[in-house]
């Protein structure tokens, strides 16, 4: 499931924004003061209003926002900041520079997750829990990855806030804490706007003590979302389109632990209806053997009456 470099972005968030926030784009004597890397972030290209995305979504940038795009974005997040490469990366939105969340928000990363439909009743039914397990596993191999680099790595994560599905819009909110070391910690807020073919994601990256400023703001970001005709989730076709199998691989992964899941799985599946035919065979052939036990030794009742 790609959506692990989710949360391996966001120690760079933390190290990286706040020196970035504080380049400015107000004067060429200061920009020769600049090193190499500052010069690149600040000859970035900042849009704002509405903005078109790769793949044909239309974002309307909040107010003491600014968007950067996939090109600048893929720059400044896997070259500079040295992240891994997402190959759904869309673009980020930075707080600006003097805005009042610029202190509380490093940013907002724009991706698609093209993992499949995610129907209804699995949305309800996901397993949060195991979820946690499985990125939790996925952290260790990052953290040997980040390590080789010489970058900080994640030592614990968990739940900032139990998990939500909104049903009316189809959105999924997840809110995790990354432990960065012994004291130092940052809030990762997923949100999951789930589509024709999979979901897409909004993840912004906070201090740990904002997930109550992110709770008001990332709900609002659905309504600056706008998806073509084609995408959107009402537009699946059952015939053509491929169903989520990350649901199933990683989101419900150890619900055969729990009797309750298990039985309720089983009944979903064609595994229920192959026991119900081996047990119907069973019976049947149970009460052959019953019947030939009982049955007398003699076949022919001889008539003596003819002798």
């Amino acid at each position: 499931m790609r959506k692990v470099f989710a949360y391996c972005i966001l120690t760079c968030f933390v190290v990286i924004s706040r020196a970035f926030a504080s380049v400015g784009e107000d004067g060429l004597d200061r920009y020769d003061l600049l090193g190499p890397e500052d010069r690149l972030t600040a000859s970035f290209t900042y849009q704002e209003g509405k903005v078109v995305l790769n793949n044909g979504v239309v974002l309307s940038v909040p107010n003491g926002y600014r968007f950067l795009n996939a090109i600048q974005g893929r720059t400044l997040v896997e070259r500079l900041w040295g992240n891994p490469q997402n190959p759904g990366f869309l673009g980020l939105l930075l707080p600006k520079p003097g805005s009042r969340t610029e202190n509380a928000l490093f940013g907002i990363e724009i991706s698609m997750d093209e993992s499949g439909y995610l129907s209804q009743p699995e949305a309800r039914q996901l397993n949060y829990g195991a979820l946690m397990q499985k990125m939790q596993q996925h952290l260790l191999q990052d953290n040997n990855w980040r390590s080789k680099r010489g970058l900080n790595t994640v030592t614990d994560m968990y739940w900032a806030s139990p998990p939500v599905y909104h049903e009316f819009n189809n959105t999924l909110h997840l809110a995790r804490i990354l432990q960065l070391g012994k004291s130092a910690s940052v809030l990762n807020y997923e949100l999951r706007i789930l589509t024709r073919t999979g979901a897409l994601c909004l993840t912004a990256v906070a201090h740990s003590g904002q997930l109550e400023t992110l709770q008001a703001l990332m709900p609002a970001m659905c309504a600056r979302v706008h998806l073509p005709v084609g995408q959107r989730y009402l537009d699946f076709n059952p015939h053509t389109d491929r169903m989520a199998a990350w649901t199933e691989k990683v989101l419900r992964m150890g619900e055969i632990l729990d009797a309750h899941h298990f039985f309720q799985g089983l009944l979903n599946t064609w595994l229920f209806i192959v026991v119900s035919l081996l047990m119907v065979l069973f019976i049947y052939v149970m009460q052959y053997i019953h019947r030939r036990k009982e049955m007398p030794k003699e076949l022919f009742r001889v008539d003596e009456r003819l002798n």
